[in-house]
């Protein structure tokens, strides 16, 4: 009898074991994903989202065709017969052709076909990279998402409390009417607030689930904080990303399947050549009758067999694959130029992602020193003042509302400061964790 196990540990192995099983389709997949931490689901999702299976699929098409590119052409079978409908003369010919794939013909497939390997896989690694800072983002939409909806939820209690004190006041003669309004009006805002809050969790929950290859009822669950490390400090960055991005890979692979076609198309242009053997079997005669040594008679026919050989040239004197040739090289200068845009791409991202990581860090170091628990005193002060009868209840809400605007700042830094981590992690494209 099987046991179902929980806790983070089991979840980490069920993930590791769900990668390692081979899989039909998505129908197969029943994984107990209900407490997986983010880096856990980043392994999930690289072993079961659809799109990567199909750029893996891709790969084994291209090994398929690589070893196709390295099969010789097969020799031809060639048989003919005819029968003389007025006589007894028949005719039987039997032909071997065989193609001989000279001057580079074999080695320019193999070539190319090796190119787009490289280059498959490389988009395979390519896909991955931007698999992990997607997920990476849709848990800091979420995590965005549920801290809002958590201080929401806070101030929706300490506002129903005040609205039941307030609502007593007021049927006692001791407030007017229009607290009891102010106050009903700004509880409902932010149970419309909570409720947007909510959705928003739902939806990044259910972006995550579609990453890792789940349907939209499974159970999810995601450990974590905002918590973003960047172990790589700025000067070394531009380095790794340069020798590590398999986006440039992709376009290398490019370039060099490029220069491949042209070995191909120039093989293609130049003479070639078959062998050819056969053998005939030719019965002929005439409608009479002769005589033999001993004074007989016997038909006038006999049987022929002949064997025979040669050699087909193709001469590449009018047509030596010029206009593919051409078109090869401008291939190849055309990927190089990609090669070179891709690489300012990748320059450009790393001084992007750090530039946002340092003015995120600056504005987390202005909200933790001398904003949020500043705005948290003013609003207890603000209360404290009303409940004594020195200010009015407008006020009250309208610091309410400046707390809110602090805090949801603070999500939104934690946020940029989390999302720059996460690209700075993209663009660098370090090994898998």
């Amino acid at each position: 009898m099987l046991r179902r196990c929980r806790g983070p540990a089991a979840a980490g192995l069920a993930v590791l074991l769900l990668a390692a099983c081979p899989r039909d389709g998505l129908a197969q997949i029943a994984p107990p994903v209900e407490n997986l931490t983010v880096d856990e689901l980043i392994s999930y999702a690289i072993a079961n989202n659809p799109d990567l299976a199909a750029a893996r699929a891709d790969v084994e098409a291209a090994v398929g065709r690589l070893r196709q590119a390295g099969l010789r052409p097969n020799p031809t079978l060639e048989m003919t017969g005819q029968q003389n409908v007025a006589g007894p003369d028949n005719n039987v010919t039997v032909g071997v052709t065989l193609p001989l794939d000279l001057n580079g013909r074999k080695e320019g497939r193999v070539g190319v076909a090796e190119g787009e390997l490289q280059l498959r896989r490389a988009q395979v690694a390519e896909r991955e990279r931007r698999l992990r800072a997607e997920v990476r983002r849709k848990a800091g939409d979420r995590l965005a998402a549920a801290r809002n909806l958590e201080f929401t939820e806070a101030l929706l209690t300490v506002n129903s409390e005040a609205l039941g004190l307030v609502q007593k006041r007021v049927r006692e003669g001791a407030a007017p009417p229009l607290e009891e309004s102010l106050l009903s009006v700004e509880f409902n805002r932010l149970e419309a607030a909570r409720q947007m809050l909510e959705s928003r969790v739902a939806i990044a929950a259910l972006e995550l689930r579609a990453l890792a290859g789940l349907g939209p009822d499974v159970p999810l669950q995601v450990r974590g904080g905002f918590d973003m490390p960047v172990a790589v400090p700025r000067a070394r960055a531009l380095e790794l990303a340069l020798g590590a991005r398999p986006d440039l890979r992709a376009v290398d692979a490019e370039v060099v399947m490029a220069r491949a076609r042209i070995g191909r198309e120039e093989a293609e242009g130049r003479w070639d050549a078959s062998v050819s053997v056969g053998y005939q079997r030719q019965e002929t005669g005439f409608n009479l009758s002769g005589l033999t040594d001993r004074g007989g008679t016997r038909p006038i026919q006999d049987t022929f067999q002949m064997v025979g050989g040669g050699i087909t040239f193709t001469l590449p004197i009018r047509n030596r694959n010029q206009g593919n040739i051409q078109a090869a090289r401008a291939e190849v200068q055309a990927a190089e130029y990609r090669r070179q845009i891709q690489e300012l791409i990748v320059r450009q991202e790393v001084a992007a992602a750090f530039t946002q990581h340092e003015a995120a860090q600056r504005a987390l170091g202005i909200y933790a020193r001398g904003v949020r628990d500043v705005a948290r005193q003013n609003l207890d002060v603000v209360r404290g003042s009303y409940a004594l009868g020195r200010i009015s209840l407008l006020e009250v809400i309208a610091e309410q509302r400046r707390y809110i605007e602090i805090e949801t700042g603070y999500t939104d830094a934690l946020k940029q400061a989390y999302d720059a981590a996460v690209e700075i992690e993209r663009v660098i494209s370090p090994p898998a964790r």
